[in-house]
């Protein structure tokens, strides 16, 4: 069905330490407007800086579309010194500091940024808080983790968990991601085609006697995919102020081959205004994922329009200490069905004698979810 308008609405909440008042907002906009969602940290991660996201997000027909903004001009404030740091537009879209920046662990910060049309945004201000280091990281085989898509079956994940000493007599809170590696087989999959080396797609139409719906083809050398966690993952140190916190749950990595897998975890301690931000985020989203990505209902943060105070902006901009820890899943406890990685059991194109080119091998392009390259630390 044909979606002609959509309602979104912006929750905007005063902060407070523990608890976040909401309150509503019904803006109703045709489905061709963009949202404007604003995503990302200040780090001190040096090696590899967040990537600060201003894009535009729209949603189409239950889809979401998200597209970049040219031409934003971009800055971090020291609210302290009042220097400003311009952020280094990136090809791909969002904006990184520039490499010799650090962080003072003393100063705020504030993101400062403008739109082509004029319009002048900048955030609350935000100031690093001390991450305590990752003790100890471990994993746990587990048969019956999630339901399939089809609420048919039981599929198996490897169950990651964590254990940290929480700062004594402070409130912290905590926000942890992860990125997962796994070596892949196959690169492409063609559904009711198979795959053409002249167009470099899936162009060439199967004879209708064929009974294969799809054909997976093989990467031509390593090929690796790079998956970001999705689940929202955050704490508050109310009832475990100054305690050994264990066995954190962090990810539950499919089981989607007989050899091990890689995954790397970052730990942050964030404010007390993004832990809100967070939490109303989770609540609101049921952890679907991304800022950009968050249907219908969507949480306005500390971004504002200083132009125009009635523009609501989506998203939060928060700077944070991050600790890691990459972290070898060997799965040699890991035993039952594959949760296959492409969603389905693979089927290749059969060979050829006659066409010594078929089925060809595919090329690992790199990109924000593949690499050619083999991760560090990886086994």
């Amino acid at each position: 069905m044909k979606i002609k308008h959509l309602k979104i609405y912006f929750f905007i909440f005063s902060l407070t330490i523990l608890l976040g008042c909401i309150d509503t907002y019904d803006i109703d906009f045709n489905q061709k407007n963009n949202v404007l969602v604003v995503e990302g940290f200040l780090t001190d991660d040096y090696q590899n800086p967040d990537t600060i996201k201003i894009q535009y997000s729209r949603y189409v027909e239950r889809s979401t579309f998200i597209s970049p903004i040219a031409s934003v001009k971009a800055s971090i404030m020291a609210l302290g010194t009042g220097k400003e740091i311009t952020l280094v537009e990136q090809k791909l879209g969002g904006f990184l500091p520039p490499t010799d920046f650090r962080i003072n662990p003393s100063e705020k910060y504030s993101l400062h940024f403008a739109l082509p049309n004029g319009e002048q945004y900048e955030s609350a201000p935000e100031q690093i808080y001390t991450t305590p280091p990752i003790l100890k990281v471990y994993d746990k085989f587990n048969a019956q983790s999630r339901l399939s898509d089809d609420g048919k079956k039981f599929l198996a994940s490897n169950d990651i968990f964590l254990d940290f000493k929480d700062t004594p007599k402070q409130k912290d809170y905590y926000l942890w991601r992860y990125t997962h590696y796994e070596r892949i087989v196959h690169c492409t999959t063609c559904y009711n085609s198979a795959y053409d080396l002249n167009t470099l797609g899936c162009t060439i139409k199967l004879a209708s006697f064929n009974r294969t719906p799809y054909y997976d083809y093989q990467c031509a050398g390593e090929c690796y995919a790079i998956i970001k966690g999705k689940p929202i993952n955050i704490m508050s140190d109310v009832v475990s102020d100054g305690d050994l916190v264990t066995g954190r749950l962090i990810a539950k990595i499919p089981y989607h081959y007989l050899y091990g897998c890689l995954v790397e975890i970052q730990q942050m301690s964030i404010s007390p205004q993004n832990y809100t931000f967070y939490r109303n985020l989770e609540l609101q989203s049921q952890s679907t994922g991304g800022l950009a990505d968050t249907p219908a209902a969507a949480i306005v943060g500390n971004i504002n329009n200083v132009t125009n105070s009635s523009d609501k902006v989506v998203g939060y901009f928060g700077v944070v200490s991050i600790q890691k820890k990459r972290y070898w899943v060997d799965r040699k406890e890991s035993n039952g069905e594959f949760d296959y990685i492409l969603s389905h059991p693979p089927v290749e194109e059969p060979a050829d004698p006659r066409d010594t080119s078929r089925p060809p091998m595919i090329k690992c392009v790199k990109s924000a979810t593949r690499t050619p390259f083999k991760p560090a630390d990886w086994q």
